[in-house]
């Protein structure tokens, strides 16, 4: 008997399934692959993208912030701003900024930057667009080594790398009203400007930095000639006061002008920048340069010498020769004598030719002419301030002398100031006055006009005054009758001349009537001519008639 049922049969007629297990990865994994290998590839992108994280320190932080603040150069990002932090010793601020690829190569340790504000200056207005999208970090790339921690400017640099043009160093006495951004000036143009200036190693001259833009960078020669402007220049001559007012920024900010001698600008190449070259102080003192040998004299003066001071000038007939270099006073504690030193340093190129000065001992020209009478003088130079200088002259009248070398410089025979001949007059005057017996001159003249006054009031003055009146009445009549006397006579003796002329053309010119006639009628026209004679004179001279004739003649 069979004890299965017909389950069992059924399962037993079903067929075995068979299992093949697949080689190879699964295309579900291709998905999460893939994408892993997209994030890989932009990661490296980034990466490789990614620019450098730089520090920069500023002292102060206005207008920056992070995540805000843009890094530009000519106005394109090139980083941003991440962080802001203070330094550890409150000193100054230190910015994190994450700069672009492409900036990588040019971040060396002379690239510049600085935050653009709006700033008002003598070079103009600059950073107004800040006023809308906030402040910004300049960047100026210049080449060197490179570096990952820069030192921010202050300011914005006078002139950016890539500028055309250069940079020369002008050496000056004392800087003066220049300052950073002072203009350059070539024919008052416009060309450049200072971009910094700073003490000489030596500590006795300041070195000014400027930038000339191109082309005028090529003007700019070793034998141009710098000089400052003060913006109003003033001068006295011969043609009268001269005044010369220059911009408006060279009269805040002074400026520097130029100048390439025609002769010398044709002939030499352009200067090499970096050049330097001297600054006069006006463009009158470059003709003082030229002369650079200088001999030292000594001047002693007994007087005063109040107004007179160092860099007085010296001159010689009317032409400056030299300056006053040093003022002293000495004091003789025996003879009690005092003396005020005076040295001076004289230009021998402005008094005589280089090719004498060359042949001849440094003071044997200074000799010659103190044997020929050259003295000093102290001289105003300005009644309203008051200052004095020196003057040489020739003196050839004056007793010979001989030029003193025994001290350390030879020295210069003087002759009196013209003040102090004033002042001595003056003394002398004052002392002869207070030796005269002025009492008694007053009252010897109050007592002359005392009787001026009795004579003029006196009753014999008045009774001649009144006789002489009478006197000039008669006179005048006297005068006037004889006028009328002469007018007669001289009318009686013209008829008679016309009788005498009719007789005569009626009687017979060869008789001896007519001849005597004739005689009578020039012997009358001879009166005739006597009398119109004196009544010229009377009538020019009617005193005559008193005084009579006088010797100066009629």
């Amino acid at each position: 008997m069979n004890e299965e049922g017909p389950s069992q049969s059924r399962v037993e007629e079903l067929p075995e399934i068979a299992i093949e297990k697949r080689r190879g990865i699964s295309v579900v994994w291709l998905i999460p692959l893939v994408a892993v290998i997209i994030g890989a590839w932009l990661a490296y992108k980034t990466v490789t993208e990614m620019g450098p994280t730089i520090t920069i320190t500023f002292k102060d932080g206005g207008g920056l912030e992070a995540g805000k603040t843009k890094i530009k150069y000519k106005s394109v990002e090139v980083g941003e701003v991440e962080g802001v932090d203070i330094s550890e010793d409150l000193s100054h601020v230190t910015v994190m900024a994450k700069m672009g690829k492409a900036a990588d190569p040019h971040l060396t340790e002379n690239t510049k930057f600085w935050v653009v504000r709006p700033r008002i200056g003598f070079g103009g207005i600059s950073g107004l667009e800040t006023l809308v999208s906030g402040a910004y970090i300049e960047v100026d790339p210049r080449p060197g080594p490179p570096a990952r921690e820069f030192k921010g400017l202050e300011k914005p640099p006078g002139v950016k790398f890539r500028e055309a043009g250069n940079q020369f160093t002008l050496r000056a006495q004392k800087l003066g009203s220049l300052s950073a951004g002072s203009p350059i000036y070539f024919r008052d143009i416009e060309v450049g400007e200072v971009v910094g200036h700073e003490l000489a190693k030596d500590d006795q001259s300041v070195l000014i930095h400027i930038f000339v833009r191109a082309p005028h960078h090529l003007r700019i020669r070793d034998t141009s000639r710098f000089w400052k402007m003060s913006g109003i220049e003033v001068s006295v001559g011969a043609e009268g006061l001269d005044l010369k007012i220059g911009s408006l920024a060279t009269l805040i900010a002074g400026g520097v002008s130029f100048d390439t001698p025609v002769t010398a600008g044709g002939a030499s190449e352009p200067s090499k920048a970096g050049t330097a070259f001297e600054l006069f102080e006006s463009f009158a003192s470059i003709g003082e340069a030229l002369y650079v040998r200088t001999v030292p004299y000594i001047i002693h003066f007994d007087g005063s010498v109040r107004g007179l001071s160092v860099g007085a000038p010296v001159e010689f007939k009317g032409i400056k020769v030299g300056s006053v270099t040093d003022i002293a006073v000495r004091f003789d504690p025996k003879t009690l004598d005092v003396q005020i030193p005076v040295i001076i340093e004289i230009e021998p190129e402005r008094i005589s030719t280089p090719d004498v000065i060359a042949s001849r001992k440094p003071y044997e020209t200074g000799a010659i002419m103190v044997e020929r009478g050259l003295r000093a003088q102290l001289q105003p130079g300005s009644l309203l301030t008051g200052q004095l200088f020196v003057e040489l002259d020739l003196y050839p009248k004056l007793p010979r002398k001989q030029l003193i070398m025994t001290g350390k410089y030879p020295e210069l025979p003087t002759v009196p100031s013209t003040m102090d001949e004033f002042r001595r007059t003056v003394t002398d005057v004052l002392a002869e006055l207070r030796r005269m017996p002025l009492d008694k001159i007053a009252q010897e003249l109050l007592e002359t006009m005392k009787g001026a006054n009795r004579l003029a009031n006196s009753p014999e003055l008045m009774e001649s005054v009144r006789t002489l009146d009478a006197t000039l009445k008669d006179f005048h009549k006297l005068t006037r009758n004889v006028d009328q006397t002469i007018v007669s006579l001289a009318s009686s003796t013209e008829k008679t001349l016309a009788a005498g002329r009719r007789a005569l053309k009626v009687a017979d010119p060869n008789s001896p009537a007519a001849i005597h006639l004739e005689n009578a009628l020039k012997e009358l026209s001879a009166a005739a001519r006597a009398i119109r004679v004196l009544a010229n004179y009377l009538e020019q001279h009617p005193e005559a008639v008193l005084v009579g004739k006088s010797g100066r003649g009629g």
